[in-house]
């Protein structure tokens, strides 16, 4: 079916090669296969042949990220705030990657909560938070919001991970095993699955 798809899409980028929804469909087809580069060029292609929006800016930027230009990027998320300090995906966005870098936290933890200010009860956000926190070294506070996403995101792989972690981190280890273990019945990367089965078979045989 994926090749098939392929054949397709390329057959109307023949006949409609500067359509701009055709384009977005290619670099969606190229991100999905990690092929950043190749879609960042059509993101790329879209911002300088057609007006240019908060959207198109943003997948460009998060494909910079994806490829390590990350302060290309960052400048280029600060950029959508100045324009729209509500842009809620953006403070998100910046927070996680700022937490995942252990970067500027005091920034990181301003941008989530004005993210949960406008929507409260949104599980990726909550988890992002948690995360700033757990990297801030707050880890009952860290509990205390991922807990909360995961009870709104029951199978997402990555929040129950990093609620394993913060059970570990406060020494409740019976309980951090079990989460990884859960986490493993949802993840599908197998890169992820090895890192998680690895935290378990260090700290098991601890109990």
């Amino acid at each position: 079916m994926d090749a098939e798809y392929k054949t397709l899409l390329f057959k109307i980028m023949d006949i409609w090669p500067d359509n701009k929804l055709v384009l977005y469909r290619l670099a969606n087809y190229y991100k999905s296969k990690s092929s950043y580069q190749k879609s960042l060029k059509i993101y790329k292609k879209i911002l300088d042949h057609y007006d240019s929006n908060d959207r198109d800016l943003f997948l460009y930027a998060s494909n910079l990220d994806k490829i390590g230009k990350w302060k290309e990027a960052r400048v280029l998320f600060l950029e959508l705030l100045k324009k729209n300090p509500s842009d809620t995906f953006t403070l998100n966005y910046i927070s996680y990657k700022l937490a995942l870098k252990n970067q500027e936290l005091d920034l990181a933890l301003d941008l989530i909560k004005k993210a949960l200010e406008i929507d409260p009860n949104n599980g990726y956000f909550l988890d992002t938070l948690g995360w700033v926190e757990y990297k801030r070294n707050n880890f009952n506070s860290a509990v205390y919001f991922l807990e909360k996403s995961v009870s709104i995101l029951p199978r997402s792989a990555e929040v129950i991970d990093h609620l394993g972690d913060c059970y570990f981190m406060l020494n409740r280890k019976k309980e951090a095993i079990f989460e990884w273990n859960k986490a493993l019945k949802y993840e599908t990367n197998t890169n992820i699955i090895k890192k998680i089965k690895e935290k378990i078979r260090q700290h098991d045989r601890l109990l």
